[in-house]
């Protein structure tokens, strides 16, 4: 698959959180392509929405720090470069410890093994700094986080929900789950793999 031509005022408009038809459009574009991608680099298919979805919050988050340098393809460069990072990242770090099941907070992991041990400190880490941050968000920007990143519901309908745009929740969860990391920090200085 392709890459999709590059709307320069179509990435324009994804600056703005509240332009909902903006980020509607991008997802119809852009969304298949990187699962596609993500697919090719043999991520398995329960992960490939879950880095597609880092992606395009990281889109949201820095789409405002994108500059066109001239050429036609720089935007699919720098999205390119950012899905494959994403990539990277998550093999990397799928390789060295057990992943934190932001759904599982408050279930009890099977006893018995080191990493089942592990797993249940890290979601009481996880449970804690999600308490101490609640009160820092609006409700809405809360519900987007938890609706998105914890019940893994699409965000097409979390967007329908609470009546919020594409952009405006992949903000949202982003900066929760970026204070989430900061938090977690308290718990264990030496690790915050949220």
């Amino acid at each position: 698959m392709q890459v999709p031509e590059t709307r320069l005022n179509l990435v324009v408009r994804l600056r703005d959180p509240a332009d909902g038809e903006a980020w509607t459009q991008f997802l119809a574009e852009y969304e298949p392509f990187l699962l596609n991608l993500f697919r090719r680099r043999g991520l398995q298919e329960a992960d490939v929405r879950d880095v597609a979805q880092q992606v395009l919050m990281s889109v949201a988050g820095r789409v405002s720090e994108w500059q066109p340098d001239g050429l036609p393809a720089s935007f699919r460069r720098w999205l390119t470069t950012i899905a494959r990072n994403a990539a990277v990242k998550f093999l990397a770090r799928k390789t060295r410890r057990p992943q934190v099941d932001l759904g599982a907070v408050g279930r009890v992991p099977a006893a018995g093994d080191q990493a089942s041990a592990e797993l249940e400190y890290r979601q009481q880490a996880l449970a804690w700094a999600l308490e101490q941050i609640r009160d820092e968000f609006r409700p809405s920007s809360w519900a987007a986080f938890r609706e998105t990143a914890m019940q893994a519901r699409p965000v097409e309908d979390v967007c329908a929900e609470l009546g919020l745009s594409a952009g405006a929740v992949y903000m949202a969860r982003s900066r929760v789950m970026a204070r989430l990391r900061e938090k977690s920090k308290e718990f264990d200085p030496d690790d915050a793999t949220v």
